[in-house]
This record gives structure tokens, sequence and C-alpha cells, in this order.
């Protein structure tokens, strides 16, 4: 208990300076002292550069994924409300687009309450609102038939899934197994997709989303490239170095305000010991 009311304490001094961060990279408030935004709205693709210098997210975004989250404007972490679950909770905050209705897609991690560490329990997400034929997380297969009776042909279009990083709203489930029998093997790749997703949203709750600045200018370390071998450097190799974007002058400004806030934020579990 003591440590669910640290987390909301905490996330309780985070708040306003997210919001501002968020204001900044949408546009919504200009950085003070800038006054020339050289026709640029806040920071582009901001969320799309932390994700893809985060190893074990970027695996998941595709090109058309990319292409969508051009259009992610912010995205918030929050540990659930005391009584409703043990958990927490993710938002992803969408400009309007083509591509589908939801302004808001979020993720809900539950954990089981024990005595140990805890333990995730299940797995719930937005159900998206696709826009007719731009559902990315399907490929559609069209197969001609053969009339069985004799002459003439059919069309059949046929959809099936293919990688995405929005499968991230559809996460895997453990079903019951006395409405879903799985055997051994079934249920082990089950549950490694599982620990995959979960993986995702750790790293959202606890890196991406805390660090965000860090991780769109590439300074963050990603543990997840590199392994404990000393010997061998030559892997290395162009593609695994991170995504360092070229900014304009405004841009500049802007990611400079967001290190003014982020050097506040280093400082809440200080200004937090003091306020008690």
């Amino acid at each position: 208990m003591c440590v669910f009311v640290c987390f909301v304490q905490y996330e309780a001094l985070e708040a306003p300076i997210f919001k501002k961060r968020s204001d900044i990279v949408s546009g919504a408030t200009k950085p003070e002292g800038l006054t020339d935004t050289q026709g640029i709205v806040g920071i582009p693709e901001f969320w799309l550069g932390v994700m893809r210098n985060c190893a074990v997210i970027a695996g998941n975004i595709t090109e058309k994924d990319e292409v969508i989250l051009h259009s992610l404007t912010n995205i918030t972490a929050e540990t659930l409300p005391e009584g409703e679950n043990i958990g927490f909770k993710l938002e992803f905050t969408f400009a309007e687009n083509e591509f589908f209705t939801n302004k808001v897609l979020t993720k809900t991690y539950m954990m089981a309450d024990t005595s140990d560490d805890p333990v995730l329990e299940k797995a719930d997400g937005t159900v998206i609102d696709w826009a007719a034929g731009k559902n990315v997380t399907v490929k559609i297969k069209k197969k001609k038939q053969r009339n069985k009776k004799g002459s003439g042909t059919r069309t059949v279009v046929k959809e099936e899934p293919c990688e995405s990083f929005f499968n991230f709203f559809s996460p895997p489930s453990i079903p019951n197994p006395e409405e879903e029998a799985l055997d051994e093997e079934e249920m082990e790749q089950r549950q490694m997709e599982l620990e995959s997703d979960y993986e995702m949203g750790i790293a959202f709750q606890e890196r991406l989303v805390p660090h965000a600045i860090k991780w769109f200018t590439g300074e963050a370390e990603d543990d997840e490239e590199y392994e404990d071998d000393e010997e061998d450097f030559d892997g290395l190799e162009d593609e695994d170095e991170v995504c360092v974007p070229l900014l304009s002058f405004a841009t500049h400004f802007a990611v400079r305000s967001l290190y003014l806030l982020s050097t506040v934020l280093s400082s809440l579990p200080l200004l937090s010991s003091l306020s008690r």
C-alpha cells in the first residue's frame, strides 16, 4: 500500500510538467522567448522519434505504422486508482487522421494481488475503429475459386493478420481452460506473447514517458541493443545507431524548453521528500 501511495503522489507532481511538455510538443503552447516559429507547429514526429530509439518498441513498428504515428501527439502513463485494480494504464492521444476515428487509444495492465512481485493477470486494449480499407493490422488476400460443378470462377477476399505496432491494442490472453483448451506448445507461445507485450508496456511506463526528451534526441541508453560481451564490437553497424533528428531552429528551441522541464522532473524525488 505504501508503494502505491508513493506512485500516486509522484504522478501528481509529474502531471503539470507532463502537461507543459504535451503543450509544447503539440504546439498548443509556444516556448517562452520564441518569436519566429518558421511555420513549424510544436515538435513534429516527437513521439514517433521517441519510439524509434527504443529497441523493444521500434522492432514492432512497420513503415505503414509510421505514417499513422505521425499523428500521435501524446503518451501518458498512470497507476490505476486504489480499489479499482493493481496495475497501470497507458493513453495514446492522436490528432485527427484518415486511418481511425479514435482520439485516444488505451492499454491497461492488471496485476494479480500477490505477496511477492506483481504478476501480470491480464491486459486490455482499445478496440480501434478503423476507416474502411485503412486497417494496417491485416492484409487483404484475393483468391480465385473455380465452380466445382463446371464453368465459372469467383473471387474470394480474405483478411489475414500481419505485423503492426497497433496489434499492441489487441493483447494476447491466457484463456480459461474450461472455455478453450490449449496444448503445451500453444500455451508456451501465448505466454511468450504476453510477456513480450508486457515488456513493451513497461518500456512505455518506466522509460519512454518519464524520459521522452532523451529518447527523442537519442541520449537515452537502450540496454536492449547491447549484450554483455566485451570482446565483440564488430556487430555494431550503421543501422543499429539511434535516430538523431535534424532540427530547425524553432524545433531546437522547443526541445531546449523540454530539457528545462526534464531538469525540473529529475528534481521531483527530492522535492517530494522535502514536502513530507
